[in-house]
């Protein structure tokens, strides 16, 4: 009788050339925090057309590390689908996920603006409860209705007050989600209502999803709020639903940081503070000898 543990799912991000960089201080990230449990993880990569240097950096970086890494191709995104501010149609790699990965039962996908500072295996066993996707709820934009997300949420028939999630840390079930065509009927979504949307592929994911997704602790998907807030005019308009001073406490507490939003800790304008500082200790690893 076979009692070996089952393999955990695999960590799945997607990157372009601008986020090469940050994949890789991710991938670092993810290895310090698991010292000796390391090879009980794997990374798949998905790669829209990064060049054969951020390929050969990201291949060094998981040889350094001793993190088991897998680059496969993307497809190029969609032209139909809305960019913009600070995004680039690799906003919507993620929705290729079961086309490039079919041999995956489940994945726990992670923006590469994010920083791993806790174990990931509990998040990768937990139960979904026979939900196809697994989220935190957007702490800025935490309620239908009451946010920026969605716009056109009442002619789309999304009932006000319905929880909405952040799309960045997702655990998901491929096969349910397969099975209830999320992923098929959020690129149908974008190219029907591009006037709808405000966070891409975000929006499209909670329109798909219908509110059938397991709420998962905070620290998982822990925005970095402490260096927004101390910037001059700084305003946090979800105070009724996801109240700042519970976001603030939540970073001691942090598995998972996400530097979402326009300002990124790499660059040099990037608020100072602990949650920088942190983010740089792994950034400057891959500083040695990278590419951008």
């Amino acid at each position: 009788m076979n009692t070996s543990p089952r393999p955990l799912p695999a960590i799945v991000c997607g990157v372009d050339d601008g986020y090469a960089r940050p994949l890789r201080t991710l991938m670092h990230s993810i290895a310090a925090a698991h010292p000796g449990t390391l090879g009980e993880l794997r990374l798949i990569v998905l790669d829209q057309q990064i060049s054969d240097a951020n390929r050969k950096a990201i291949r060094r970086d998981a040889d350094r590390t001793g993190l088991r890494t897998e680059l496969r191709p993307a497809p190029v995104t969609d032209p139909r689908y809305p960019v913009s501010d600070w995004v680039s149609g690799a906003v919507y790699v993620r929705l290729a996920i079961p086309e490039v990965i079919p041999d995956e039962h489940r994945v726990l996908y992670l923006d590469a603006d994010t920083v791993v500072l806790g174990d990931l295996r509990p998040l990768l066993r937990q139960s979904l409860d026979g939900r196809p996707v697994g989220a935190v709820r957007d702490p800025q934009n935490p309620v239908i209705g009451r946010g920026i997300q969605l716009p056109g949420w009442e002619k789309l028939g999304v009932p006000y007050g319905r929880d909405y999630f952040n799309s960045g840390v997702m655990l998901i079930d491929l096969e349910r989600c397969r099975r209830l065509g999320v992923f098929e009927r959020s690129r149908q979504f974008l190219s029907a209502h591009p006037d709808k949307v405000r966070f891409w592929d975000q929006d499209a994911l909670n329109w798909a999803v219908d509110d059938n997704w397991q709420r998962l602790d905070r620290r998982w998907n822990t925005f970095a709020m402490s260096p927004q807030a101390a910037q001059a005019g700084f305003i946090h308009h979800a105070e009724a639903d996801s109240p700042l001073a519970q976001l603030l406490e939540d970073e001691k507490t942090a598995a998972l940081v996400h530097f979402a939003g326009p300002d990124k800790p790499w660059q040099d304008t990037y608020p100072a503070g602990e949650l920088r500082d942190t983010y740089r200790l792994f950034h400057d690893y891959v500083a040695d000898g990278g590419t951008e």
